[in-house]
């Protein structure tokens, strides 16, 4: 009674996630997750914030021009005559004509700023894929998981019906039959961790694809393999322009080395332009009549001394630049390992195929020698049984070995930013 609950639990799960569900491809899911989730969305925004950034840098271009409006009073005790309202009004001109490249080092770091977050944004939107693809494959895996162990239980009914004939018949014991119902009951928990996990799966595809929890899905799809030739070299130079770690830190070292000239510029005289037209007020004589008077002049503003506090500045950006210049060189050493060890790996992987390939030609061969010695009466039960794990265990491997595979490509791709060529 016990096994047939379990049977009937381990039945209605499975009824409930693939007969109900509805199937999506990886394509379509993308789809989804393109339009659902938020991470690119927020790049873009950082984006927009920059934009602004460079806005506000570019009025520096622009003259500042103000109105002033106002009525003053004069007060004297001693000199009652010059008590008198006055009606102040003036236009106000401010223009930097020359700032040593101030601005445009400015502007040309928040352009590196700029370009860089829409490599992020970009990266993002990469990373959405390959995020999804692997937990794609994965449920994949787990999916032929559950066919593979679907098909032994199937296999061990047929074995149970024998087993139980043969018996009857004297020409087994009781432990025959013991072994083959332990390997129902293994194979069914087995089973019953393969449904979780991709169950497990799916909640991390209903993640990125923002699909409801509710809504039931069942993922269709392959497990592709094909030698790929990798030319390492290649693949660590396009790691070095496309990697989205080492850019960073490349527009990092950019960044500061304008920010060196900028503080540099502040250093240097700039040359002001400022005007002044209307009724007004110069050395604090009123103008006497209605008439409108205008004030023009060229300045230039020169440092003399500050303490140190510019240079210090400076200083202080020539430190960070020398770190981030060392992080520079730390940083495209391990890319390049990174690279080296996931073209290794796909090329371990490779031969992991392979070999799974030929184990289960040689494991079918195999147990069908076994099958029909076993029918002869030449071979046991427990023969038989562990001929069909073994062959069991080989198909495992092989879609194990698939699914790293797909996985250790992905992360290839994700290192050097870019798909790989077949």
């Amino acid at each position: 009674m016990k096994k047939f609950r379990i049977l009937i639990l381990l039945l209605s799960v499975i009824v409930t996630t693939f007969a109900v569900s509805k199937e999506y491809s990886f394509e379509q899911l993308l789809e989804i997750a393109k339009n659902n989730n938020l991470v690119s969305k927020i790049s873009k925004t950082r984006v927009n914030e920059i934009e602004t950034q460079i806005k506000l840098a570019k009025a520096d271009y622009y003259p500042k021009l103000r109105a002033i409006v106002g009525n003053e009073q004069r007060d004297s005790r001693d000199e009652t005559e010059i008590n008198q309202n006055n009606f102040v009004g003036e236009i106000r001109l401010d223009y930097n004509l020359y700032r040593f490249g101030g601005t445009k080092n400015k502007l040309s770091s928040l352009e590196a700023l700029k370009e860089e977050e829409i490599n992020i944004s970009k990266y993002n939107q990469r990373k959405i894929e390959i995020s999804l693809k692997k937990e794609y494959f994965e449920a994949i895996f787990h999916k032929l998981e559950l066919s593979i162990f679907e098909e032994e239980l199937k296999f061990n009914n047929s074995l149970k019906k024998q087993v139980r004939q043969r018996n009857q018949q004297g020409l087994v014991g009781k432990a025959d039959i013991l072994e083959v119902e332990m390997r129902d009951a293994s194979l069914k928990n087995k089973k019953l961790q393969a449904l979780e996990h991709y169950q497990h799966t799916l909640d991390n595809i209903r993640k990125i694809t923002y699909l409801s929890h509710d809504e039931e899905i069942n993922i269709v799809g392959e497990l592709p393999h094909k030698h790929i030739h990798l030319d390492t070299d290649k693949l660590v130079e396009k790691a070095y322009k496309n990697n989205i770690e080492y850019s960073q830190i490349l527009t990092q070292v950019k960044s500061v080395n304008l920010a060196i000239k900028s503080q540099k510029a502040k250093r240097l005289p700039e040359v002001n332009l400022r005007a002044r037209y209307g009724k007004m007020r110069i050395d604090e004589q009123y103008t006497r009549d209605e008439s409108l008077e205008g004030l023009v002049g060229l300045y230039v503003n020169i440092p003399l001394f500050d303490g140190g506090e510019k240079k210090s500045y400076e200083e202080l950006l020539r430190i960070k630049l020398e770190r981030e210049k060392l992080v520079k060189v730390k940083s495209k050493n391990t890319l390049k390992i990174d690279v080296l060890h996931r073209v290794e790996k796909m090329q371990n992987l490779h031969e992991q195929i392979d070999l799974a390939e030929l184990n289960i030609k040689n494991g079918t061969n195999y147990f069908k020698n076994v099958l029909s010695e076993y029918k002869r009466g030449i071979k046991n039960s427990i023969d038989l049984v562990s001929a069909r794990d073994r062959l069991m265990t080989f198909k495992n491997d092989h879609i194990l070995a698939k699914k790293n595979f797909v996985i250790s490509e992905l992360d290839l791709k994700e290192i050097i930013g870019d798909a790989i060529k077949n």
